[in-house]
């Protein structure tokens, strides 16, 4: 790979982590459609709440991904900042029948459930292709692009207040996935 494209070919490469809110499913996806169940339970504004360890651990997927490539310093500082925790996620059903999900700073990722393909330009103004779907409960955001592709997953625990964000990004430029996951949890209302 050139150095001067390998910047670049990287932006790429990571904007799909952030796009899709970002990466491929890591469990069997099969078509399924949302209940209203869903989208009660789900509903709401999660704030991180992983702490200095998940953010070890992403910096440690990072590294393990991009061990023996060329252009790894770079490679590592590109997705260490596009894998950088959101400080929240707010995840919203529209009346249209679209999920949106929403972080301050970020554009909103609003698609329908069904698997559907829509264009997003990313925080970084990279133009990804992404869709989303539920399978067995849980919201799986992909996105892909000309260098790779990458999925997130949407987990709420059983205790309802819990979400895990799973992440994994692939390239053909990176020796090995990017997968990690980070915890969030349910920012409750305040009384009014």
């Amino acid at each position: 790979m050139r150095s001067d494209v390998t910047p670049l070919l990287l932006l790429s490469i990571l904007a799909v982590t952030r796009a899709s809110g970002e990466e491929i499913a890591t469990s069997p996806v099969s078509a399924s459609s949302r209940a209203p169940e869903e989208e009660a339970r789900l509903a709401g504004t999660y704030v991180y709440a992983g702490g200095e360890s998940e953010r070890s651990a992403m910096k440690a997927a990072v590294d393990l991904a991009t061990e023996g490539m060329f252009g790894k310093v770079i490679a590592r500082e590109e997705l260490r900042k596009r894998s950088e925790p959101r400080p929240s996620y707010t995840i919203r059903f529209e009346g249209d029948g679209k999920v949106s999900v929403e972080t301050p700073g970020f554009p909103s990722e609003c698609a329908p459930p069904d698997g559907t393909e829509v264009v997003v330009r990313t925080r970084y103004g990279d133009v990804v292709r992404q869709s989303q779907k539920f399978v067995d409960g849980v919201l799986v955001q992909s996105g892909r692009n000309d260098d790779g592709s990458g999925t997130t997953e949407f987990r709420l625990a059983p205790d309802g207040n819990t979400l895990q964000v799973v992440r994994v990004s692939r390239s053909p430029k990176l020796p090995r996935p990017v997968a990690y996951s980070l915890t969030y949890v349910r920012q409750q209302s305040s009384p009014r």
